[in-house]
């Protein structure tokens, strides 16, 4: 299998820390975080498939096959054990990465993400699906931004936002479209009793797109799980980093010893 496309931050010989972005983006959406954990872990950002230079997935790929690119690509990697850290798209990952996996992810942080899409997600990401097809990944952009960030940052911090929107239209149409239809078809609470690695869930207070009710459901069903709330929208890694950072550093940090 080839290998996702990746980098290696920070501190070669700290623990590793694996990112994993949301749909429509790339690893690039983690610049906040290197600077904030750089020193402290050895950092690995992927791009999953059909996203940033990473190559495209089958139209039919399922949670266990992007999994299982993380995991074929961390084997090459020599990395044999680490703490994966995904937000949206990459937490459904990631938590699937955790259940197929355990003895490669060592802890476990799940961001603004849910385990199971209900009928009127389904139908939404479907109208995003048929949006791409016909107008391109640019027909989706300003809706996507909408969603993802608040009025009031969008006001305040334009060029962040505007760089994040970038990043959607330049990601393939037919790589958002396999993950959207992977996330229209989403049903992973059957798995999350079996998680056993320590465990932090993120919610955001003003998430429309992950309701904070719906990530504290994957709290309470992963075993010893810990569940934070960030008075943050969809993106809280960027909207609220500064609060994101020290949070899930933190939880990093007691889980790896740093």
């Amino acid at each position: 299998m080839t290998a996702l496309h990746h980098r290696i931050w920070g501190n070669d010989a700290a623990p590793p820390v694996v990112l994993l972005h949301a749909i429509g983006t790339s690893s690039a959406m983690w610049t906040p975080q290197l600077l904030s954990w750089g020193s402290r872990f050895r950092i690995i950002t992927l791009d999953l498939p059909g996203h940033g230079g990473s190559t495209l997935p089958p139209s039919d790929a399922t949670f266990g096959d992007y999994a299982a690119s993380v995991a074929a690509t961390l084997e090459q990697l020599g990395i044999r054990s680490a703490a994966v850290v995904g937000l949206s798209f990459g937490s459904m990952v990631a938590m699937r990465l955790a259940y197929d996996c355990p003895d490669l992810v060592s802890s476990l942080v799940l961001a603004n993400g849910v385990a199971i899409a209900p009928p009127p997600v389904r139908r939404a990401w479907a109208e995003r699906i048929a949006t791409v097809q016909t107008g391109g990944m640019s027909a989706i952009v300003a809706g996507t931004l909408e969603r993802w960030f608040t009025p009031a940052f969008a006001a305040a911090a334009p060029m962040t936002v505007e760089a994040v929107g970038n990043l959607v239209r330049a990601t393939r149409p037919d790589g958002f479209c396999a993950a959207a239809q992977a996330i229209a078809t989403l049903d992973q609470t059957a798995l999350l009793g079996a998680i056993g690695c320590p465990t932090l869930v993120v919610a955001g207070s003003k998430d429309a797109a992950a309701p904070p009710e719906q990530v504290a459901d994957i709290a309470r069903a992963i075993p010893g799980a810990r569940l934070i709330e960030l008075d943050a929208p969809h993106m809280s890694n960027i909207e609220c980093a500064d609060a994101f950072s020290e949070g899930v550093g933190a939880f990093l940090s007691e889980v790896t010893g740093q």
